[in-house]
C-alpha cells in the first residue's frame, strides 16, 4: 500500500487478497508478474 488512511489501506488489502487471480503465461510456461492496482474507496452521501 503506498498511500491512503491505514484503516482503507487494510481494507482494500483484504478486498484484494479475496479476488481470484489467472496465471499469466509466456511461451506456454506460467510466470510470476508484479502489477500495481488502485483502490478507490466512495463515500455514500
Amino acid at each position: 500500500v503506498l498511500s491512503g488512511q491505514a484503516s482503507l489501506a487494510h481494507a482494500a488489502v483484504d478486498a484484494v487478497r479475496q479476488w481470484k487471480y489467472k496465471p499469466y503465461f509466456l511461451n506456454g510456461e506460467p510466470v510470476e508478474i508484479q502489477t500495481q492496482i488502485a483502490v478507490n474507496f466512495k463515500l455514500p452521501n
